[in-house]
């Protein structure tokens, strides 16, 4: 139907309504008359079209998917800032104490001090919205000039991981998941949607009670807001929010224990076979980050890592890449398998990468 609503379409139908015996060629008085209209015409229906897929979420997009999405208790997640851990030491590597509210950068990125953890650790808030403040650790350094201090270091883990503003497939997938799963009173839905709406937590697997092996007990492992092994603080959190007895998201007759995973090192050895005339040391690298962009990709509740999958991403890597050897993950050229039981639940890790070239 979209053609009856084209400008040439519609010029034409009005064109057909004008009696013959007057002249309707192009150029003539009538044709330029209503040419104008036409365009008009189809320039609304056009409009009209794109309005009616802003008010289905499936077509959605932007403010019109968060109105479509709020009828229904729907609310886009905004980004978040980074909360970290910054050691502070003297010259001779001691823990030193430093002021609150300083402030710390790296890299087009700021922290500043909001709580002394002990002597030298520090909880610090990133001052920028959004994941980039997950990624830096390190050596860090003072906006103004502290006393005695000699270095500060900023570790690895974020307490609470951030994230970047919900995109609008994102939002979609969340809406749909959550509205076709009828979340209600305690069921795994519920707790899945519950879980999620805390802050930092980007990842769940909940476990009900004929898996716990124990009447009323739920188990429930999260994930940072980047699928990742999430900080003992940001369980404690979680754990809080679930309450007891009836006071927080678990209902009565639920007793709740929060975890989070077990990160397991994937260390991958391939071999490749290079184009004759290109430079190994060149194809190198695109190997190496093509095999760390995969194991990052594995998401959460992901029950296997696929050694076929390795072997194809290896082979595309690089288009002076024309065949690989010997492949292999943890040791083994098969599938590897990770635990998702509540008692080891396992999130696989980038480990070492060795890529070396086969004649």
């Amino acid at each position: 139907m979209a053609e009856v609503y084209e400008y040439e379409t519609l010029l034409q139908q009005m064109l057909d309504r004008v009696p013959n015996q007057y002249d309707k060629r192009e150029g003539s008085i009538i044709y330029n008359t209503l040419a104008p209209a036409a365009l008009l015409c189809a320039q609304q229906a056009f409009m009209i079209a794109y309005m009616m897929d802003l008010l289905f979420a499936d077509t959605a997009e932007g403010e019109w998917l968060d109105r479509v999405c709020a009828d229904f208790g729907f609310a886009r997640k905004k980004a978040t800032y980074a909360e970290r851990k910054i050691n502070t030491f003297d010259s001779q590597g001691n823990p030193i104490a430093v002021p609150l509210k300083s402030r710390f950068s790296v890299e087009n990125t700021s922290y500043v001090l909001t709580e002394e953890l002990a002597i030298g650790q520090y909880h610090a808030r990133c001052e920028q919205l959004g994941t980039q403040g997950n990624a830096y650790s390190g050596t860090i350094y003072p906006v103004d000039h502290l006393n005695n201090l000699g270095s500060a270091e900023m570790e690895a883990l974020p307490l609470v991981a951030a994230r970047d503003t919900e995109t609008d497939e994102s939002f979609r997938q969340r809406f749909y998941a959550a509205a076709r799963k009828s979340p209600y009173g305690g069921n795994i839905a519920d707790y899945e949607e519950k879980t999620l709406s805390v802050i930092g937590v980007g990842a769940v697997k909940v476990f009900p009670a004929h898996l716990m092996e124990e009447a009323g007990q739920v188990g429930i492992v999260i994930g940072d807001s980047r699928g990742k092994t999430a900080s003992d603080k940001l369980v404690e959190a979680v754990q809080a929010e679930m309450g007891i007895d009836g006071d927080g998201i678990a209902p009565v007759g639920h007793t709740v224990t929060v975890k989070t995973s077990t990160d397991l090192p994937v260390n991958v050895q391939a071999e490749i076979k290079i184009r004759t005339g290109s430079t190994f040391s060149v194809i190198q690298p695109s190997v190496e980050k093509a095999i760390s962009d995969y194991i990052e990709a594995v998401s959460f509740v992901d029950e296997t890592i696929f050694f076929a999958k390795l072997q194809a991403t290896i082979l595309d890597s690089h288009p002076e890449i024309v065949d690989i050897g010997t492949v292999a993950m943890n040791e083994a050229s098969q599938n590897l398998e990770l635990s998702k039981n509540f008692a080891a639940y396992q999130v696989p890790v980038v480990g070492t990468i060795t890529v070396t070239e086969v004649a």
